[in-house]
């Protein structure tokens, strides 16, 4: 448009004016129109808005010509129309209110999106993923709106990537407080500020992998669209949230009758556990032996890591073992013992479908009546007591990585079957499967295997500078890092990790640097949700990534997760349990 009409509000624009910039008249969109006569109507509160604003608008509404349509008729259409296919949106009733009202498909100041594009510009991150605030691309990136109206509409389809081999990976460490301290300045307040590539599938077009996202997550209810509307950003709202007998069973063959029935109450990682106070539950990192106390002697204590908001109420002030009143932690909180006994059903079904396999259905009935004898009772679920749990502090050194750990001595008896840290990968996935979800390029994953009995053993704390080594990469080539966690929620999920670390700040105003993972896709379940906190974050060759510990739930589902390096934790560990062995993980501390 005419530089000369860039910042010249509308309400000052004569009729002859309006027209030639194509604001107004018969061949102008009935949206563009409406918006223009929406901001005559109400100059106190609308006349603001400039002709750019509307220029914008315009470029959206550009008409497009329907299949009736025939060479040489005009075409004016009331709103913008698209190619037609199935809904595949989950929230139907939603779509159809949005789609229906015009005022929704209406592209209004300040903010310059709608209220369609706001609710679906995140569309299968996760199944409800956060409404967009404000997007510095929108010209140049205009997002499709239905026609009023239409019954058939195919939403874009995002998947949040890492950010990998970019020139902002090598200055993020610089650029990013830069940015948070422009914010504060503006008096923003900020969650999460983290990088990310969305890929885009639009309606009979291949996937797309768009630019490198500066990713802003501001507090609800604390910033609007005016006051962000000149960064190159995109912004939305969330909070950062914490995701909170007899021996253990062997980890059992895939060809066992129990075979992933018995996770619960095996010794692979990823044991759901409770602390005995509330029942509040979380997840079992992974478990090292003292080797030497304090004083030098030798110690056979085996530890358990979690986190701190886990094992305590209290998570801000430390805790050291009070053998007069020990905090005691449970394997397998009572509604994960009452979901491991739910199975019996599956058993039922399984025994009359097999009345041939009586060998098997027998070894079933046995470990099920084993459950019944040996987990009900509290004292039989005491797995150990805390021995060591710090104040969560994002204050531990200048990394201001988050501090969300603790230790627990775990009861001798129950490790019986205990031999090194693995996970048991129990039986969601077959093999073949794992090992195309980890390394989706056939010629990559030839070198690379998962266990044929799926118990993957964990040899490693991956190197800080190999963290951001991909060591796969998608289909078009670009880097790609898929990791896995096995909750004792959401079981086993696999995730895109970032690449970037992301600034993140609680609603306390504590300020910190962590791992992020995306969830892997539309199809997939959220990689992470509450109760799976303490998770062992993986690589499909067993190497360690971070110690998870919080999200950024939307309703009943999490697009985002959280986590701290293993080696940084591990360096944590080694300062009050300085002879700690892992059972052969190794580390590199840098």
């Amino acid at each position: 448009m005419d530089p000369a009409y860039r910042n010249k509000k509308i309400v000052d624009l004569t009729e002859e004016e309006a027209r030639t910039l194509a604001f107004l008249g018969p061949n102008v969109a009935q949206g563009v129109r409406d918006m223009v006569d929406k901001v005559r109507a109400d100059p106190t509160n609308l006349g603001s808005s400039t002709c750019f604003m509307i220029d914008c608008i315009n470029r959206r509404y550009a008409p497009q010509a329907r299949p009736q349509d025939t060479v040489g008729s005009p075409t004016f259409p009331a709103s913008p129309t698209f190619p037609t296919s199935p809904t595949i949106s989950e929230a139907d009733t939603l779509y159809s209110q949005l789609s229906n009202d015009s005022e929704a498909l209406t592209i209004v100041s300040p903010a310059l999106i709608s209220k369609f594009e706001m609710t679906y510009w995140y569309h299968g991150i996760s199944g409800n993923p956060p409404k967009l605030m404000w997007r510095s691309d929108f010209e140049s990136n205009p997002f499709p709106l239905p026609a009023l109206g239409a019954r058939f509409f195919k939403i874009p389809q995002k998947t949040a990537h890492g950010v990998f081999d970019t020139p902002l990976n090598a200055v993020w460490g610089t650029v990013a407080p830069q940015i948070l301290a422009s914010m504060k300045a503006h008096g923003l307040k900020y969650s999460a500020l983290k990088t990310v590539r969305f890929s885009t599938v639009e309606d009979g077009k291949e996937e797309t992998l768009g630019p490198v996202v500066v990713w802003i997550a501001v507090r609800p209810d604390t910033t609007s669209a005016e006051a962000i509307d000149n960064v190159t950003v995109e912004w939305y709202e969330g909070s950062v949230e914490r995701l909170v007998g007899p021996p253990l069973m062997n980890v059992e063959d895939n060809t066992s009758p129990i075979f992933g029935l018995n996770h619960p109450f095996n010794t692979g990682l990823g044991i759901p556990i409770a602390r005995q106070s509330d029942d509040a539950q979380g997840t079992l990192t992974l478990l090292f032996r003292e080797m030497k106390a304090s004083n030098g002697d030798a110690s056979d204590r085996i530890l358990a890591l979690t986190n701190k908001h886990v094992a305590s109420v209290d998570t801000t002030t430390p805790y050291e073992l009070d053998v007069a009143n020990p905090q005691h932690i449970l394997v397998c909180e009572v509604l994960k013992l009452k979901s491991g006994g739910a199975n019996s059903t599956a058993l039922g079904r399984k025994q009359t479908a097999l009345d041939a396999q009586n060998e098997d259905n027998a070894t079933l009935q046995a470990f099920f009546e084993e459950v019944q004898a040996n987990w009900q009772d509290i004292n039989g679920r005491r797995l150990g007591e805390v021995d060591w749990a710090p104040e969560i502090s994002v204050r531990v050194d200048d990394r201001n990585y988050t501090r969300d750990i603790a230790a627990f001595v775990v009861n001798g008896e129950k490790l019986e079957n205990f031999e090194r840290n693995i996970v048991d990968l129990g039986n969601q996935y077959s093999v073949g499967k794992l090992e195309d979800l980890f390394w989706p390029i056939a010629t990559i994953r030839e070198n690379r295997k998962i266990p044929a009995d799926l118990q993957l053993p964990i040899t490693r704390a991956l190197p800080r500078r190999l963290v951001n080594s991909p060591d796969t990469e998608d289909k078009n080539g670009d880097p790609l890092y898929i990791v896995a966690k096995y909750g004792g929620t959401t079981k086993l999920t696999l995730g895109r990790y970032s690449g970037m670390e992301a600034y993140t700040c609680t609603d306390l105003g504590l300020e910190s640097r962590d791992v992020v993972v995306y969830n892997y896709g539309k199809n997939s379940v959220d990689f992470s949700d509450h109760g799976d906190s303490g998770s062992l974050i993986f690589t499909g060759s067993g190497d360690g990534l971070a110690i998870m510990h919080s999200g950024m739930p939307r309703g009943m589902n999490n697009h985002v997760t959280y986590g701290t390096p293993l080696w940084w934790v591990i360096e944590q560990i080694l300062v009050q349990y300085p002879h700690a062995e892992f059972y052969g993980i190794t580390y590199t501390l840098d």
